[in-house]
């Protein structure tokens, strides 16, 4: 009817349209007056109704359209309403009606939706038993009336597993093309109560980028010994032929299931760096000292998260003292990062809490209103948890080098803590000092144990450009070098370096460019390509390990992975060692 009216009675249409988009002015009325009306008033008033209702007629994209409703409908609002006219004529020559095919799906179409709900299910996590939901097949329908959501037994049956099949062999092609990996694994148990285990590898990439790739996610039902992990981890590693030459090593956390399968796996082993951070603020909770104190703020805690009630009286107390009006952080016994959020707004709502638990119910809760000496310990706990949050932030991520940070971040730690420690036991009468000491020596104790002596933790420090040996505890300078240098030339002979130094060497030789100029006069120095292949393997890594220590660091916000990318053919042995080094990750972040 729309389309009616604009070809076979343009002065109604144009006057409909004038009164949907509001539009008003002599220019307006002027081409109205040039257009002769003889319709009669019964067809104006049916012509009305059209304003209400949706329309049939489609135009074309270029017209405009607006996310509205109505602008789905009509064409788009004319902002010049002298310009109506013409608009309304170019409409009617672009105006064309839409074929049937373009509303209906071909096989290809269908399958091509079907792997995008895939996919969207698969990487969101979203349950199979969507596609049964009411809403969502409402929401499909009104995108697209002909397409029929597939079932259920259709994405678990066809769906996913191709298009798992297919990004194994992307993964498996990748893999393949990889010089050395780092994997990280651990047991964990779904809201479903099933157990699975899962095998990450992390590996640089051609772009020289530290890339990560889920190897599988396995339902493990049997007991979850070391032998059992040892068999699913090894069972990854035929399916995706990874030598045991390419495998540098494996992060888990300090279960001891998890220590005998690495044992087994006969792999060098780095403690997951969080789970260590998470058992030294554990231990510091169940102090003799402290759990009492940690028990009360649990049980302050619970008081606001069951009641709605105890929420609003204390917004009234808060009100009153002129506090922050902030709610209780929820705490969870699994992130204990939560329990430092809970402890920074009990200090800071100290005044305001206890008056409330004096008051709420009659005092029915005075009896866990803190004392002087229950904020002095949340106190001195939260100065000495705080940094290991700070770090737990920062340090956390798998698209950047975290491993040759580990030692780095451990002596910034004790440097931290002993400064805290130092000026609590500067004053005599300070009762705490004993305290925030006991704490301290919790920490660095968990820290020392998995991270000391650490070889291959000493190797990512050191070859990272950002530290260097400014970390390193040694006594003899020349020592720690031979260390290195032995590391590196084991490295070189183990990894299968020849080809690579030999695309290097290739490289180099193939820079070379024509004596012209002054080096037709002087020259060329001595220390050349030619040269170097002449030059013993050691001697070779002393004269790199030297230029490298001698140079000055780089930033600590630098990519180290950009820098020896960079500089790969000035230090073309040791790049080799950083490569394997930097495949290092110190959170296992399995799933």
């Amino acid at each position: 009817m729309w389309n009616h009216l604009k070809f076979k009675h343009k002065p109604k249409f144009i006057e409909l349209d004038r009164i949907r988009m509001g539009l008003s002015g002599s220019a307006f009325n002027q081409d109205v007056s040039n257009v002769s009306i003889d319709e009669d008033e019964s067809e104006i008033e049916e012509s009305n109704s059209l304003i209400s209702q949706p329309s049939t007629s489609n135009y074309e994209p270029d017209l405009g359209q607006s996310d509205s409703t109505d602008s789905c409908i009509y064409p788009s609002p004319i902002t010049d309403p002298s310009s109506i006219a013409i608009v309304h004529k170019t409409n009617s020559t672009l105006t064309k009606q839409m074929k049937m095919t373009q509303f209906t799906l071909n096989k290809s179409a269908k399958i091509k939706i079907d792997n995008a709900l895939a996919y969207f299910i698969a990487t969101n996590m979203m349950p199979y038993s969507l596609v049964e939901k009411d809403g969502f097949k409402l929401f499909v329908n009104a995108l697209n009336p002909s397409y029929k959501l597939p079932g259920r037994k259709t994405l678990t049956e066809s769906r996913i597993p191709s298009m798992y099949s297919e990004t194994r062999n992307i993964i498996g092609n990748i893999i393949r093309s990889a010089d050395v990996f780092t994997f990280t694994t651990d047991c964990w148990t779904s809201s479903s109560n099933q157990p699975f285990i899962g095998l990450t590898c992390h590996f640089i990439n051609d772009n020289f980028k530290l890339t990560s790739a889920c190897l599988g996610c396995i339902e493990l039902s049997e007991d979850h010994t070391g032998e059992n992990i040892t068999d699913v981890v090894q069972m990854l590693f035929l399916d995706y032929e990874i030598p045991d030459r390419k495998i540098c090593s494996i992060v888990t956390d300090y279960g001891s299931n998890m220590l005998k399968a690495v044992r087994n796996l006969n792999i060098p082993h780095v403690a997951c760096f969080g789970h260590s951070l998470n058992t030294a603020v554990s231990r510091i909770f169940n102090m003799d000292e402290i759990k009492d104190v940690v028990h009360k703020i649990k049980l302050i805690h619970n008081i606001f998260a069951h009641s709605w009630k105890a929420v609003r009286e204390m917004g009234k107390v808060q009100e009153k003292f002129s506090l922050p009006n902030k709610k209780f952080p929820s705490y969870s016994k699994t992130r204990w990062w939560s329990m430092l959020e809970l402890i920074n707004v009990i200090i800071e709502q100290e005044l305001g809490l206890t008056s409330f638990l004096r008051t709420y119910k009659n005092g029915g809760y005075k009896n866990l209103a803190l004392q002087e000496s229950d904020i002095i310990v949340l106190k001195n706990l939260s100065c000495i948890i705080q940094p290991i949050r700070e770090i737990t932030d920062n340090l956390a991520g798998d698209s950047y080098v975290t491993g040759s940070a580990i030692l780095p971040v451990i002596f910034s730690l004790k440097s931290k803590l002993s400064q805290i420690t130092q000026l609590n036991e500067s004053d005599d009468t300070d009762i705490n000092g004993g305290q925030i000491k006991n704490m301290y020596t919790t920490i660095i104790e968990v820290l020392d144990q998995r991270y000391q002596d650490n070889a291959l933790l000493i190797m990512c420090t050191v070859l990272d450009p950002r530290f260097k040996i400014e970390y390193i505890k040694y006594n003899d300078l020349s020592v720690l070098k031979k260390t290195i240098a032995e590391f590196c030339e084991t490295t070189y002979e183990r990894i299968e370096s020849d080809s690579y130094v030999n695309n290097i060497s290739n490289q180099l030789a193939s820079q070379k460019k024509p004596k012209t100029g002054l080096s037709v006069i002087f020259g060329t120095p001595e220390n050349n390509m030619d040269n170097f292949q002449e030059v013993p393997l050691s001697q070779k890594i002393k004269n790199e390990l030297d230029l490298y220590i001698n140079n000055p660091k780089i930033g600590v916000e630098q990519d180290p992975l950009d820098w020896w990318n960079i500089n790969k053919t000035t230090y073309p042995i040791m790049f080799v060692s950083a490569k394997k080094s930097y495949d290092h990750s110190s959170y296992k972040r399995s799933v």
